[in-house]
């Protein structure tokens, strides 16, 4: 009765082992994030910076650096993983009453990814693509349903 037990606790806690590495292991394909992009516009830059904050969530921020002066907060988010799916996680400022937005991740690769929820308004698909280690292309659209609607982010990494 003891070997049982044994057997079956060595078999839960290398499950466990296999489980956490592979979850480790996604978690690195997103790395590429990590970091400060800047995309210039008519009214000054917009920053995006990535932190890793723990083994299951990034966090960001994009602010408005203006021409004139000063800086406006535009949005936070998160790229975070639960219950076994990624969520790309936003919080438009002036926007959804300032509420949390979270789009499934579709599909990702070690240099990109689509995230979706087809039940809000717009944009209904978020997707980042790294072109090369200073080059980021992100784009919202309007998904299937609203083929015509989209905006573009070309973003290069920011090197102080």
């Amino acid at each position: 009765m003891k070997n049982i037990i044994r057997i079956g606790l060595l078999l839960f806690v290398i499950t466990g082992f296999i489980a956490n590495k592979d979850h480790e292991s996604n978690l690195q394909s997103f790395k590429w994030m990590v970091g400060s992009w800047t995309m210039k516009t008519k009214n000054g830059a917009i920053m995006e910076t990535w932190v890793s904050i723990n083994d299951s969530t990034l966090g960001g921020e994009s602010i408005m650096v203006k021409n004139a002066g000063g800086t406006q907060q535009l949005e936070n988010t998160r790229l975070i993983y639960r219950d076994k799916q990624y969520f790309y996680c936003s919080v438009a400022h002036g926007q959804n009453n300032e509420k949390e937005v979270k789009f499934r991740l579709t599909s990702f690769s070690e240099n990109g990814f689509v995230s979706e929820n087809p039940a809000h308004d717009f944009p209904k698909r978020i997707t980042y693509q790294l072109i090369n280690k200073d080059s980021l292309h992100a784009f919202i659209d309007g998904g299937p349903s609203m083929p015509g609607k989209k905006s573009d982010f070309y973003y290069s990494r920011y090197k102080n």
